[in-house]
């Protein structure tokens, strides 16, 4: 008995979609599923994770205790006793590495345990986000392995240094994955799956399916948006700079929401669903106002940092903004100008003891015309002498005594008596240029960049281990992250080494360097296809190639900032170190999303060709 394809639409029940209904699998098919290859694949997929573990607890987490401006000051945002004090270093980074610290140490993990937990967790999700977009299994298998074997986690200070840094890449994972999912969820994103024949999708290229959605459909999409929601805010909470992620954040929900309006569910589910849809958002803001708040209960400034915003933020911004010649892209703040910032302050000129130390300690000793403050250092100078002058007493004081000094200045700028540059900033906190020296870039960064795909010249097996000193600081540090100070470095397997463990990783990236390289080439063979495609008005992967060619131009803009930012340093490594972690996710991702619509093109070519 056949029955036609109109026949079957109408037998669909409440809440599911035709094509649903034809794919749903039943016991018989469960049962089928589970073969000797099935089985097989899970015993593979749990020896990689097992492997996977014990190159993370053979490598170890390395906490470098001595590095009071890095390391030991985020360590320090973790310990006891952090919200009573309230000195210059207090909130000079952002408190998101605190919190993570906290959280992991709260329910029993060692550091090491929670790096392999994070890596394992953002794997799973891209994989079953790939897996959810193309419903091609074999692409969401090698998603997962590529993304739980990255050789970044394995890397000396991307990796396996107790920083913040290492938790840049596979959070980045965690939350682009959560963005696809969020995006397919509910309101399918591809105009049909790739199993699919034209003839059997219920719906056009470019039309939204019609359907009913379940209660448990809506409970779920809201606790994705929780979850993405929560992951954005710890990255956004991680480092200064984060506020780069954020456009690309309020695009998706803005672009998931133009896609719920344009649906044919029904208008009170249409209205519910766009509701949701800010749940990510509104998750993003509560955390980061609640932390804001936190901050302010205790050091009395509503701010994540006083470095990189508040009054002191805006002193270092007007003192780039004063237009002088002797601003180099390495000095980004002469000497010069900030006397002339000094000459127009009265506030400042009444502080003696404060200008001497800004000019004669530091970063500029024995003298500032000997040792000019170079790139952003300001903001870390500027710090040091209210401390060592006296004049640091609370950051609250410290905000209201630079609001004052900042008024000075503007009113200079208005009267004249302070000249405004004309160079290009790109954003307050960096250094302006003019338009030569940002063409001067372009090499640096497509270098940079290159990275991504091909790290071998950059990346650095693990060096660093665990100081056995008995020094309190060192010692309370490794036991908040639940190492044993008296054996900071166990070996786990006496016949796996860490010199063995290297050896893996430096393979690793080779292996990876190829692959990425095979990949890249397929992403760029994917967007041909598609625009052949196009062309004959035969692609169902628009938004998804578009998708990914968006996250591919995102991170090249990204680590464009970021060499404008370390080119002062002159070392290429620190720029690798700033920049790799956030943007190897997006290109990666790009390039599964160029090999997801690649797969989807052969296989619907490939029913086409059976017809």
């Amino acid at each position: 008995m056949s029955i036609r394809v109109g026949e079957k639409a109408s037998m669909v029940q409440a809440g599911e979609h035709a094509d649903d209904r034809q794919n749903k699998p039943g016991i018989a098919d469960v049962l089928h599923e589970f073969t000797l290859g099935n089985v097989i694949l899970c015993i593979f997929m749990a020896i990689a994770i097992v492997l996977r573990g014990v190159m993370s607890f053979t490598l170890h987490i390395w906490y470098p205790w001595t590095q009071g401006a890095d390391d030991a000051l985020l360590m320090r945002q973790a310990l006891p006793g952090y919200e009573s004090s309230d000195d210059s270093m207090t909130l000079a980074k952002n408190p998101g590495y605190g919190y993570w610290i906290r959280f992991y140490s709260k329910i029993g993990l060692s550091a090491d345990a929670a790096q392999f937990c994070i890596w394992l967790l953002a794997a799973l999700v891209l994989g079953f986000a790939l897996w959810h977009l193309f419903h091609n299994r074999v692409l969401a298998i090698f998603t997962f392995l590529y993304v739980l074997w990255n050789p970044l986690a394995f890397e000396n200070w991307l990796g396996t240094r107790l920083y913040r840094n290492s938790l840049f890449a596979p959070l980045t994972f965690l939350l682009l994955g959560l963005l696809i999912v969020f995006l397919g969820m509910v309101i399918p994103l591809r105009g049909r799956r790739a199993d699919e024949s034209p003839q059997r999708s219920s719906h056009s290229n470019n039309a939204v399916p019609s359907f009913r959605i379940s209660p448990l459909q809506y409970c779920l999409y809201a606790l994705l948006g929780v979850c993405t929601g929560m992951t954005m805010c710890l990255l956004y909470l991680l480092k200064e700079d984060s506020i780069w992620l954020l456009p690309m954040f309020v695009f998706v929900i803005l672009f998931k929401t133009f896609r719920i309006v344009r649906s044919k569910v029904a208008l009170l589910s249409k209205v519910l669903l766009v509701f949701l849809s800010f749940v990510p958002l509104v998750t993003l803001f509560v955390g980061v106002s609640a932390s804001m708040q936190h901050i302010q209960w205790h050091f009395g400034v509503s701010l994540l940092n006083t470095r990189t915003q508040g009054e002191l933020e805006g002193f270092v911004e007007r003192i780039y903004l004063i237009d002088n010649p002797e601003q180099t892209t390495d000095i980004w703040a002469p000497t010069s100008s900030i006397q002339k910032a000094i000459d127009v302050s009265p506030t400042l000129q009444d502080n003696h003891q404060l200008i001497q130390e800004l000019f004669h300690s530091g970063f500029v000793a024995p003298d500032i015309q000997q040792n000019p403050i170079r790139g952003d250092f300001l903001t870390w100078q500027i710090r040091a002498a209210l401390q060592n002058s006296g004049q640091w007493n609370n950051e609250s004081q410290v905000q209201r005594m630079f609001r004052d000094v900042n008024a000075e200045l503007d009113q200079a700028f208005t009267d004249g008596r302070l000249r405004e540059t004309d160079k290009i900033f790109l954003t307050s906190g960096m250094v302006p240029r003019s338009s030569g020296e940002i063409s001067e870039l372009i090499k640096p960064t497509l270098r940079a960049f290159r990275w991504n795909i091909n790290d071998l010249d950059m990346f650095q097996i693990t060096t660093g281990f665990n100081d056995g000193a008995s020094n309190p600081q060192n010692v309370a540090g490794l036991e908040k992250v639940r190492i044993d100070p008296s054996n900071p470095n166990p070996s786990i397997l006496s016949f796996f080494t860490v010199e063995d463990a290297n050896r893996v990783s430096a393979v690793l990236s080779k292996v990876y360097a190829a692959v990425n390289s095979l990949l890249f080439l397929l992403f760029v063979a994917a967007i041909i296809v598609s625009i052949r495609r196009m062309i004959l008005r035969r692609s169902a992967e628009v938004v998804a190639l578009t998708l990914s060619i968006l996250l591919f131009l995102y991170a090249l803009v990204y680590v464009f900032s970021v060499v404008w930012f370390t080119q002062f340093l002159h070392t290429e490594y620190v720029t690798f170190f700033y920049s790799a972690g956030s943007t190897a996710p997006f290109v990666v991702t790009a390039f599964f999303l160029g090999l997801g619509a690649l797969s989807a093109f052969y296989r619907s070519e490939c029913r086409v060709e059976e017809k």
